[in-house]
């Protein structure tokens, strides 16, 4: 892509301060994402997905800090800007559709009621108006008899339902960029299909970008243009997102994909799990954080974290492992 990046973050730096020390949940992490573009952020919990985009949009909580980066939305930078400044952007140029429905809805207040308050505080708009545009959010993401559940409170909706409203309320100020936080993650399989293919719905008929969290590979194959793989705060992977399925780089990336069940796998050929445990951020390792769980780690992959190695600029692929340096050692399957 040749436009300016919607959103252009570099280096971005985020630790929690605890009795027990410094946890650095993201360590320099650089993405782009593009007015229009479906951007998925991929990775194991604790991985950094969340806190990544909890410090864009400065949400972090008391004990957490951005140390450094920068984030700049249509060219201004996010992390410079005033409270005052990002409380008119947050909810109106970029919003965000949390984990739990249940946990981010009031309960003492209709639904109708809560994204009424929401487009008041964002649009010079009177309140009549604004129960007319929620009649047509509800009606967009296909809540059934719009207008009459306008009055219903939060309990009285389905799991799927409730987050239907929490997508209505994120587009009610017609957001540029909108950050889904795992949206499908309380659902059944059914729903979590319904959902995705309802926000790429949205998305296409409303031009809006879309950053889609979550820990779950397959979850996000029908509905992301891009993929970013993060593991232990960092980004390891980046790449169109059929070409990072057909041709996986990074070992951590190559491990995601066959720990995941394939409806073509006629062989029986079982599941590979990845051994160990995500490093402890409290003390991560001084080199590749995937180190002490990769089958082909190097001596350097312990001392030195590996730079960003550019695989294919057609399909913007790129991966963050010293074997794609021109003096690694080749490895099987490579091309000669």
């Amino acid at each position: 892509m040749t436009q300016s990046p919607l959103l252009k973050v570099r280096d971005l730096t985020t630790s929690f301060f605890t009795s027990r020390g410094e946890v650095q949940a993201v360590r320099g992490v650089d993405f782009d994402i593009h007015a229009g573009e479906v951007l998925g952020i991929v990775g194991e919990s604790g991985s950094g997905k969340s806190i990544t985009c909890m410090s864009v949009l400065r949400l972090l909580k008391n004990n957490g800090r951005t140390i450094k980066g920068t984030a700049h939305f249509e060219g201004r930078d996010l992390l410079e800007l005033s409270e005052l400044e990002m409380r008119r952007l947050r909810g109106n140029d970029v919003a965000m559709i949390f984990q739990d429905p249940m946990t981010s809805l009031n309960p003492t207040l209709t639904v109708g009621e809560q994204i009424i308050e929401t487009i008041i505080a964002h649009k010079n708009i009177s309140r009549s108006a604004a129960r007319e545009r929620v009649v047509e959010l509800f009606e967009l993401v296909k809540i059934p008899e719009a207008a009459s559940r306008l009055g219903a409170y939060p309990h009285e909706f389905s799991g799927g339902m409730r987050q239907r409203v929490m997508i209505a309320m994120a587009l009610s100020c017609d957001p540029k960029l909108l950050i889904a936080d795992e949206p499908t993650t309380a659902l059944d399989v059914t729903i979590q299909r319904q959902i995705l293919l309802l926000l790429k719905e949205i998305q296409s008929r409303l031009g809006m970008a879309i950053i889609l969290i979550t820990h779950d590979l397959g979850v996000i194959a029908e509905v992301t243009d891009r993929i970013l793989v993060m593991y232990g705060g960092t980004a390891m992977e980046t790449a169109n997102v059929h070409h990072l399925f057909d041709k996986p780089m990074h070992p951590y990336t190559q491990g995601l994909l066959a720990s995941v069940p394939n409806v073509n796998n006629i062989d029986g050929e079982k599941l590979k799990p990845i051994p160990g445990s995500p490093p402890d951020m409290l003390r991560p390792p001084k080199g590749c954080p995937f180190m002490p769980r990769c089958d082909k780690a190097m001596e350097i992959c312990v001392t030195t974290g590996a730079p960003e190695f550019e695989i294919d600029d057609a399909q913007s692929h790129k991966s963050r492992c010293w074997l794609h340096h021109p003096d690694a050692p080749q490895q099987k399957g490579d091309a000669a």
